[in-house]
């Protein structure tokens, strides 16, 4: 057991389809981003140069994102998603705070 336990190999075909959507994404991204950024003012060149870090970046996260392990559904649950009193200020013992 470990992390790696579980894992199927995947073949080429769903990686590069997988790739291709999140460069896809990416591309979708970066041009709504440097149109927005032209529409606000921005110079071209800035548009265009945060457009291509977006380009970039989004891509990147996606596969950040799919490196984490999934979670089961046996995990206990957080602290502020329990039921029960909310744990904000108390009143006092005449009813202020």
């Amino acid at each position: 057991m470990g992390r790696h336990a579980g894992r199927e190999r995947v073949d080429l075909r769903t990686r590069l389809t997988t790739w291709l959507e999140r460069l896809l994404v990416g591309i979708g991204a970066a041009g709504v981003i440097a149109v927005v950024l032209r529409w606000a003012g921005t110079s071209v060149s800035t548009a265009v140069t945060v457009g291509v870090a977006v380009l970039v970046l989004v891509p990147v996260a996606a596969w950040v994102a799919s490196t984490v392990p999934q979670g089961s559904d046996d995990e206990a649950p957080h602290a502020g998603s329990q039921p029960g009193p909310h744990p904000g200020p108390h009143p006092g013992p005449h009813g202020g705070p």
